[in-house]
């Protein structure tokens, strides 16, 4: 696989993770000197005697790191690190506009959902405006409320989010 990585030009890709690993995985590759991102978010867990805002993994198991040939094994050799996620047989790289899509969901304080709702037969749109100007995905309304779904290949799920209508051109 490592000749898919033809020369030496950094790219984003994503990788597979033992369950529960991805923090343990993310400082050890950090070690190695690897660009790593680990998307987050704060949920609220409840237990019987206790309520407590942790911080989770956003997509489980996934993480992504931007690397060269160089790298490639340094990060498949390093613990807890299960493979690249792979189409057709092939390491893809993820475009760095979907790692800059996921970057923006965790960094503001935006309502969103993940979802496994696939492509939608509803209509194409580009966001004009806002923190997510310039990303394309599908309109759906749920209970009256405008939602753009993007779909991220890459880690197999979609994200659900609400986007006023004036923010929205339709991508012909």
């Amino acid at each position: 696989m490592a000749e898919l990585f033809m020369n030496n030009t950094y790219c984003w890709y994503a990788i597979y993770t033992r369950l529960n690993h991805e923090k343990a995985v993310e400082l050890a590759l950090r070690e190695k000197s690897i660009e790593v991102f680990l998307p987050t978010r704060k949920t609220l867990r409840v237990w019987s005697d206790r309520k407590k805002w942790i911080e989770e993994p956003l997509f489980r198991s996934y993480m992504f790191v931007r690397v060269s040939n160089k790298e490639y094994h340094k990060v498949i050799q390093t613990p807890s690190v299960i493979r690249y996620i792979c189409f057709g047989g092939r390491v893809a790289p993820v475009r760095e506009k979907e790692i800059e899509l996921v970057k923006t969901l965790v960094s503001e304080t935006i309502d969103f959902e993940l979802t496994d709702v696939p492509y939608l037969t509803s209509q194409s749109v580009r966001v004009t405006h806002g923190p997510f100007s310039g990303h394309t995905g599908k309109v759906i309304r749920v209970n009256g409320k405008t939602r753009l779904v993007v779909r991220l290949d890459h880690v197999q799920c979609s994200v659900s989010l609400d986007v006023a209508q004036d923010c929205l051109a339709p991508v012909n």
